[in-house]
């Protein structure tokens, strides 16, 4: 009978459309994020923001740069968010080791500090990228992916 056919070719073309999504979401990188400020609201603001991409996930949260690297140690993440103006250690002072002992992870500094000397020197202190802290959820996104999709 031409039904069972019939269901045999959707079952097939079922069976394929399910394949080639599966094996094409596998083939996207699962990005590890790690994320250092010392205020939890902003820290929250950024997980929300980074959720907008699966393929992103966020490891950990540190208070400080001692923190975010203590916790480096166990689990190395492929980039770090964080701020420049942290108690404990700094982010410029974590920037400096984190490229020290683990030269492969971006570093993306969020700050208030619009001083292009002061950018500068976070960038000769081995920042991938910076951002101000008012900068909206797309031009984060937009930071974030140039910094992991190209080496």
């Amino acid at each position: 009978p031409m039904t069972d056919l019939k269901s045999a070719s959707v079952c097939r073309f079922n069976l394929n459309l399910n394949l080639n999504l599966n094996l094409n979401f596998r083939l996207m990188p699962l990005f590890k994020i790690a994320i250092a400020d010392d205020y939890p609201v902003y820290r929250d603001g950024l997980q929300v923001t980074l959720s907008s991409d699966e393929n992103l996930k966020v490891i950990f949260e540190a208070d400080n740069g001692q923190e975010l690297l203590d916790k480096m140690a166990v689990e190395q993440p492929d980039l770090v968010i964080m701020d420049c103006e942290m108690p404990v250690m700094d982010g410029m002072m974590a920037t400096r080791q984190i490229k020290e002992k683990y030269p492969a992870i971006k570093v993306l500094v969020i700050s208030m500090f619009h001083d292009d000397k002061f950018i500068r020197h976070l960038m000769e202190n081995g920042a991938d990228g910076y951002l101000l802290k008012d900068a909206d959820p797309e031009e984060i996104m937009s930071t974030i992916r140039k910094l992991l999709y190209t080496t």
